[in-house]
């Protein structure tokens, strides 16, 4: 089987020196799926794919091979924006027996951010916004069923899995940034300008700025130039391409499985009056008609409050909502140039659905299609319509651009096979360490039987020596979650959480003076009250 030659020796120029991985990727071929994202009152959905990659990281131990991590990221594409969103990921808990330095940098999250930067690389378009989703939330396991059990697996709570993600997604930000740089970022990714603007954003219900700011990597709290790039309390959801800041509310929430966002959109739609869909709404917004708007909820600002109610968020541990936003420069241009269309105006002239013949639906190409360069999209608007603000919701119609990336995984399978590798997964077992390589075998197996390949993943060594006195990403970091687990080392308070002990000054031998505190105290520290202070119990006759 061909090996994935970029990812290989990215992986390879970035992991430890002289450790052994085994990388098991696979994913499925794009294919239809509902919208990500509501469509206004009078409007059709928009065309969407989806594709599904997982990513197996496995060690080899007395000959015996060991799943140590796990990723799985879906890939959403339309006309106008790609979504990276990060579904799961976890640890079994068994890296420990590559017996790496204390205080090394962990190697479970510089693969998270490498691969993660390989997929925004091989999809980002100079004619389409990226974005990279994530919900951080903690919990014991996900993809390793048993895994708990194994004493040496360490969970992160919850504030710790929310800095290790933004540590993760950090690297990724900083391969398209051309003016900043990143001591965690391979020089893989170092070799090409970049094209295009990265921002992050950080949402963590019932945290003000300045707790949501303490979740951030050091040495980007401690940069100008990197923090500038990193937005607290905030989040991109009316900026994105294809959306515009007077869709109704529940137009802007994507909705992804499993997402609590997702469940409360749900929910929030149980009070919609909407007009009839095969009519666009003649009323006038003036009138106090709020088409396709939830009567509860009347702002996003209003629904990240209602959030921090939902049990997700409120159940005594932190979860965080996190972003990254990846724009084309020419694109980001055509964005700031164009105001966004009213959504009143959208909705009076968007024809009706019966006005003219629907295009026959897009058959996604395999595979094996031909490069990305040699296709051509007959949805693209020709040059009479780069005039029109790349905002603008497009017809569902036609197909979505979405090009296959330029280097073929290493493993393609087919959707119904893909669900079935992964309910596999979840029926194995993963508590003790004679169980776990046992259920690794068969994991991999299967997957090699249901693509008619029996040796398939790549090796790849590590190159990179250990720096034990720069930036130590936390030893073994057993136990990674996107919604759940992990270990990343010692936590280190942020400056802004610390309380220093009040300083004591000697007025005269004997006498000491709290600052900030008016009351003298006699020797041993022992305050005393004044008598003018003191009240005597009245005696009773």
């Amino acid at each position: 089987m061909a090996d994935d030659p970029s990812l290989k020796s990215k992986l390879a120029a970035s992991l430890p020196q002289q450790q052994r991985f085994v990388i098991h990727h696979l994913s499925t071929p794009p294919t239809s799926s509902p919208a990500l994202y509501s469509a206004p009152p009078g409007q059709i959905p928009e065309k969407t794919t989806c594709e599904s990659h997982f990513l197996s990281v496995t060690i080899r131990h007395h000959d015996r091979r060991i799943q140590i991590f796990a990723l799985e990221v879906l890939i959403y594409a339309t006309r106008h924006l790609t979504t990276l969103f990060v579904s799961k990921a976890d640890s079994t808990g068994y890296i420990h027996l590559l017996k790496l330095p204390k205080g090394s940098p962990s190697p479970l999250r510089t693969i998270s951010s490498i691969f993660i930067t390989h997929l925004v690389k091989g999809r980002q378009r100079k004619d389409r916004q990226l974005v990279v989703s994530l919900f951080a939330r903690s919990q014991d396991q996900y993809l390793f069923p048993g895994s708990i059990e194994n004493p040496g697996k360490h969970v992160l709570d919850d504030r710790a899995l929310i800095k290790w993600w933004c540590r993760v997604l950090e690297p990724v930000l900083q391969s398209s940034n051309s003016d900043t740089e990143s001591s965690e970022l391979s020089p893989a990714f170092k070799k090409k300008p970049p094209i295009t603007t990265a921002k992050a954003y950080l949402r963590v219900p019932s945290c003000d700025l300045h707790e949501t700011r303490s979740f951030f990597p050091p040495h980007v709290r401690r940069s100008p130039t990197l923090l500038s790039k990193w937005h607290p309390n905030r989040d991109p959801l009316r900026d994105l391409a294809g959306r515009s800041p007077t869709f109704p509310e529940r137009c802007l929430i994507p909705r992804f499985p499993d997402d609590p966002k997702s469940r409360f959109v749900d929910e929030l739609d149980e009070e919609l009056t909407e007009p009839p869909s095969d009519s666009p709404t003649k009323e006038s917004p003036s009138k106090g008609k709020r088409p396709g708007r939830w009567k509860s909820v009347r702002s996003l600002e209003q629904f990240w409050e209602l959030m921090a109610f939902r049990q997700e968020c409120s159940s005594g541990r932190l979860v965080g909502f996190l972003w990254a936003v990846f724009t084309p420069a020419q694109l980001e241009e055509r964005l700031k140039a164009s105001g966004p269309i009213p959504f009143a105006e959208r909705i009076m002239n968007k024809p009706h659905k019966s006005d003219g013949p629907q295009k026959s639906a897009h058959v996604v190409q395999p595979p094996s299609s031909p490069p990305a360069e040699h296709l051509v999209d007959t949805d693209q608007p020709n040059a009479d319509d780069q005039g029109i603000s790349p905002r603008k919701t497009p017809r569902a119609s036609g197909p979505p651009a979405h090009p296959p990336p330029a280097e073929a995984p290493a493993l393609i399978l087919p959707a119904k096979h893909y669900a079935r590798i992964n309910r596999l997964l979840l029926h194995l077992d993963y508590a003790n360490l004679d169980i776990a390589a046992e259920s690794s075998e068969r994991w991999i197996d299967d997957v090699g039987i249901c693509a008619g390949k029996k040796d398939w993943g790549f090796d790849v060594v590590g190159e990179k020596e250990l720096d034990m006195g720069g930036n130590s990403g936390g030893g073994e970091a057993t136990g990674v979650d996107a919604k759940g687990k992990g270990a990343d080392g010692v936590n280190t308070l942020d400056m802004g959480l610390m309380r220093k002990k009040r300083r004591v000054e000697v007025d005269a031998p004997g006498r000491n003076r709290a600052e900030g505190n008016g009351t003298d105290g006699a020797d041993g520290g022992v305050n005393v009250l004044a008598t003018g202070l003191v009240r005597k119990k009245p005696k009773i006759k």
